[in-house]
């Protein structure tokens, strides 16, 4: 079951209607304790959002929810709309209440993600650099979402 706070479900629509985009894929950025949970993609060895491509009748803020479970193993919810990088990617803010603070920077993916994903990580997103990153061109999207979203404290 899609997981999206009350709060966007209600601006998503008219959000992306007005600003329009070719997005047929999503991702979620989940803050950690200053950093971000990435994965470390199996096949190119680099950083990248959990996320992936738009499933048949599915919204952008489902397909992020959906795509970062099966990348991770967390059931977050989406809770804010933050960008949508050149390749299309929108990009959603995610929070997580799973004790991933109390998890190493570095740790497995769940056995189903394997064929994908290497491990996933906890990364600060001004410690590394676009060589660091799957896609190059998603480096500043990453750094501007990650100084936009903002964790509500309920």
């Amino acid at each position: 079951m899609c997981r999206v706070s009350d709060e966007l479900s209600a601006k998503l629509d008219v959000l992306l209607q007005n600003n329009p985009s070719v997005s047929t894929a999503a991702a979620c950025l989940i803050k950690v304790n200053g950093k971000v949970l990435l994965i470390k993609h199996r096949l190119s060895n680099k950083l990248d959002f959990p996320g992936g491509g738009q499933g048949d009748n599915e919204t952008l803020a489902c397909t992020a929810h959906r795509e970062t479970w099966e990348e991770t193993g967390f059931n977050v919810e989406v809770s804010q709309y933050l960008t949508t990088t050149k390749s299309g990617l929108a990009l959603f803010g995610c929070a997580l209440e799973a004790g991933i603070d109390q998890l190493p920077d570095a740790f497995d993916a769940p056995p189903w993600a394997k064929v994908e994903v290497k491990r996933l990580v906890k990364v600060d997103p001004f410690s590394i650099d676009e060589k660091s990153m799957r896609f190059a061109d998603e480096l500043i999207p990453l750094r501007d979402g990650y100084t936009q979203f903002v964790i509500n404290p309920n």
